[in-house]
């Protein structure tokens, strides 16, 4: 059985980086998913009080659960693996 996907706090903004860069893609689906990441980085940076990184992390998962798949999320896993040692 696959691991539940889950992100820590801490890391909601670089989480946010690199689902942008994710969702900027050129795949179909990525394009019909970058509307609705677009949403979330507009309030999670508009609005930087109202959306603590518990709760902008939460919003993220929502979101990589509804449009990425498991082949993606290990690839997006390595990035940010990748700058968090940067």
């Amino acid at each position: 059985m696959p691991r539940k996907r889950a992100m820590q706090a801490a890391e909601a903004h670089l989480w946010l980086e690199v689902l942008l860069t994710y969702a900027f893609g050129s795949t179909p689906a990525q394009r019909v998913a970058r509307l609705d990441l677009l949403g979330v980085a507009h309030d999670a940076t508009a609005y930087p009080d109202d959306i603590p990184d518990g709760r902008l992390a939460d919003l993220l998962l929502a979101w990589v659960e509804k449009y990425v798949s498991p082949e993606d999320w290990r690839r997006l896993q390595a990035r940010v693996r990748k700058r968090r040692s940067q």
